[in-house]
């Protein structure tokens, strides 16, 4: 599976999420999900933030990519985290994100440390945003799908 994640920083904050669904019941999670059919990983990014938080967001810099062998929903998981900024909106929470909230990196490390973190990748992404690193642009090109098959006579 495809992801998109965003670390959206405010006041040296970074906005976290808590999610309802079983598989993270209680966990916090940056504003990420599963890249649609026909989406940039960035409109991806932009649209799960809108999703999950009410922050209309432009996504930046890529951070870093992410392979997590067995995700928690099964299968692997790609996850693309953006460095995102807020252009918008306003905080709105939903059924499947009750609680939005900006905290400190400490805090972060501190749930992260106890487990109620969901993603790996969290900390390291905010290492990255901490410390300017990005991915050159053209990490990630878009191409084409490949054509039917030309039948021979």
């Amino acid at each position: 599976m495809t992801v998109c994640a965003n670390i959206i920083l405010e006041d040296d904050r970074v906005s976290l999420v808590r999610e309802s669904k079983p598989t993270a019941l209680g966990r916090w999670s940056v504003p990420a999900g599963k890249l649609e059919s026909g989406e940039t990983l960035q409109a991806g990014a932009e649209r799960e933030a809108l999703e999950e938080t009410g922050l209309v967001v432009e996504a930046g810099s890529l951070l870093d990519i992410y392979h997590c062998l067995e995700a928690l929903e099964g299968g692997a998981a790609m996850t693309f985290v953006f460095e995102s900024t807020v252009n918008g909106g306003h905080i709105a929470t939903s059924a499947d994100h009750p609680e939005v909230r900006f905290v400190p990196p400490d805090e972060v490390a501190a749930l992260q440390a106890s487990n109620l973190i969901r993603g790996q990748y969290v900390g390291l992404a905010l290492a990255a945003a901490a410390a300017g690193t990005q991915l050159p642009a053209g990490a990630v090109t878009i191409v084409d799908a490949s054509s039917p098959p030309v039948t021979l006579r």
